[in-house]
């Protein structure tokens, strides 16, 4: 890899808001989340000027989620389609963009897919996961391409001083095991972690009342492994290194065919990432990383007459060389990025060859001045198809009370066609244009002792969307309208939190609703702690939407209700449980394919505190 020059990303804000999680920074006298993914410095939570959610790992535990998928779903501004169970594809809607239109990282390393669904965030680990950050909103002016929706960075466990060993064994419905396994330890300079984890399901069948082969159940199979090791030599220095593997099979019920094939896929997917961090002065920092992701999947389905193997295989690479400066300038912070991203598409039954280069440079600056806050941002991208591409972006925010504070922004955000749709040889078009689009964003926040809420308005306009039109074209264009209020409370042992989202995602071109995105959409939850019990309650509530972005295949509403429990054994133990659906509604994300009834799920986790 050639490093070409130099990029400077620069503030996107955020305002916390969580679904199911504890507020980021409005518990009682607790001092503000630290966020990093929203301006790429770390940053408190309440000095933000965007739209952000943090969930830590506390909240991660008490929510029991089974996969980071179902996190994700109920958090604002996201709404998602499976087609099938589990580990099947998964497409997630940040604001109503596409799947791929939504950047997505681990440990800050881009885990964006060559395929249409974004990423392969089904198949990580939870129990590996130490936060998740979402920024919603355009962000191409930080993070470059794909960031038209938003950002998404799951960021691993890491070590702390001291030996520790933690675990988790559980078991369900429909035959599910799961269990992960973790040492680490360390002193002040070195730290090392160590994990394992499994999951296996007998899963369900999506086609149900199916007469053929489709009617049996599909299994998932899902083992990794992974660690991370870093070394302090002195204050404000660190070396350090991570990886993840994650590998296996599932099994699905394809659309089409006759139904009497053993419809399946093996993938495995893997994360690395090394970095060197250098507090060079007083008011200068420098970060160099490098990171790596790898993707390699075959589909195995019916052979037909114009696809006599019945194999799709996808293998490819991401690689992002970064050097991150923060500069503490006389008013405000300063962030500088040099950064070259690749990504190669190696050859296949059905893929051709190809690969992008991005050099990118940016440049940003933030600043809080008396009740006014400032964030500007500015990026050049070296496209190795396109040229050159500028995105940026300005955000201002006004303290109109203690508790009360006003936002607006605007910023530009593009997306390069993926790799699949321009080289996959049954129906690439290597004649694509970059999709391009304008956000513009009010915002309006109140944080007062134990309570916060927050309400943004947002319009995102799409140029040169790729849509279908017997292959893919740049025949779309769409305007997507929303808003997000959230509300967090937390007192007494309980945390309520609640979010709605209000969308209005159209093709200009048509008129027509944008597919299997809810003009409404709720989530409600409580938890209640009391002595060694931990109890807690969900409800999200999804409008119709249209399977097709023509209006066409109608999927009905629907509602769900989860509960979740957590008995305190003592300091390091405890027993969780899970029921899921407890009403055992049938429905669909995308037509055709089900979605799993009622199931409970057990476990004890060994987490020394």
């Amino acid at each position: 890899m050639n490093l070409r020059y130099s990029q400077l990303g620069l503030c996107v804000g955020g305002l916390a808001s969580a679904v199911l999680a504890v507020p980021v920074y409005a518990q009682e006298h607790i001092a503000p989340t630290v966020v990093v993914t929203a301006t790429r410095q770390p940053v408190k939570a309440n000095e933000l000027l965007a739209d952000v959610t943090v969930i830590d790992r506390a909240q991660i535990e008490r929510a029991a989620a089974s996969n980071v998928v179902d996190l994700l779903s109920r958090q604002p501004g996201v709404q998602f389609a499976r087609n099938g169970g589990p580990g099947a594809s998964v497409s997630l809607y940040l604001r109503g963009t596409k799947p791929d239109q939504t950047k997505i990282l681990v440990d800050g390393v881009p885990f964006n897919s060559t395929a249409l669904s974004g990423s392969s965030l089904q198949y990580l680990s939870l129990n590996n996961v130490e936060r998740i950050e979402i920024v919603r909103g355009a962000a191409s002016a930080i993070y470059g391409a794909d960031a038209i929706g938003g950002v998404i960075n799951i960021i691993t466990r890491t070590a702390e001083p001291g030996l520790r060993l933690d675990g988790y064994a559980g078991a369900g419905s429909r035959d599910t095991r799961q269990g992960d396994l973790a040492v680490s330890g360390g002193d002040e300079r070195w730290r090392f972690r160590l994990h394992v984890n499994s999951l296996n399901t007998d899963g369900f069948s999506s086609r149900r009342g199916a007469s053929n082969r489709d009617a049996d159940d599909d299994r998932y199979r899902n083992e990794g492994y992974g660690g991370a090791l870093s070394f302090h030599p002195a204050e404000g220095h660190e070396v350090g290194v991570s990886f993840l593997e994650q590998s296996g099979t599932v099994q699905y019920d394809s659309f089409g065919g006759s139904g009497n094939f053993d419809d399946r896929a093996s993938f495995k997917t893997s994360v690395f990432n090394a970095f060197v961090r250098n507090r060079l002065t007083s008011s200068w920092s420098s970060r160099l990383s490098y990171g790596r992701t790898d993707e390699d999947r075959a589909d195995y389905s019916e052979p037909a007459p114009w696809d006599p193997l019945g194999i799709t295989r996808r293998e490819s690479t991401n690689e992002t060389l970064s050097w991150q400066n923060d500069i503490a300038l006389p008013i405000g912070t300063g962030l500088v990025v040099v950064e070259r991203f690749e990504q190669v598409a190696r050859p296949r039954e059905t893929f051709a060859e190809g690969n992008v280069q991005i050099d990118s440079l940016g440049l940003g600056w933030t600043a809080d001045l008396g009740p006014h806050s400032w964030q500007a941002n500015v990026r050049h991208d070296d496209h190795s198809r396109y040229g050159d591409k500028l995105t940026g972006g300005v955000s201002y925010g006004y303290q109109l009370a203690p508790d009360l504070r006003a936002s607006a922004g605007v910023s530009k955000a593009f997306k390069s066609p993926s790799l699949d749709q321009l080289y996959n040889v049954s129906y690439g078009n290597p004649d694509l244009k970059p999709e391009n689009a304008l956000n513009r964003e009010l915002g309006l926040t109140w944080a007062s002792g134990n309570q916060l809420v927050t309400a943004t308005y947002f319009i995102n306009t799409i140029e040169d969307m790729i849509g279908w039109s017997g292959g893919y074209a740049n025949v779309d264009k769409a305007r997507i309208r929303g808003l997000t209020l959230a509300y967090a409370l937390n007192v007494d042992g309980w945390d309520f939190a609640a979010n709605a989202d209000f969308l209005d995602a159209k093709d200009r071109t048509t008129g027509f609703r944008l597919g299997r995105r809810a003009k409404q959409s709720m989530n409600v939850s409580a938890t209640r702690t009391i002595g060694a019990w931990t109890l807690g309650g969900e409800w999200a509530l999804v409008g119709s939407r249209y399977d097709t972005n023509f209006e066409t295949n109608r999927l009905g509403g629907y509602g769900l209700v989860n509960l979740t429990a957590r008995y305190a054994i003592d300091r390091d133990w405890s027993v969780e449980a899970r029921a899921d659906n407890v009403f055992d509604k049938q429905y669909e994300t995308a037509r055709g394919y089900g979605t799993p009834g009622a199931g409970v799920f057990i476990g004890v986790r060994y987490a020394p505190r």
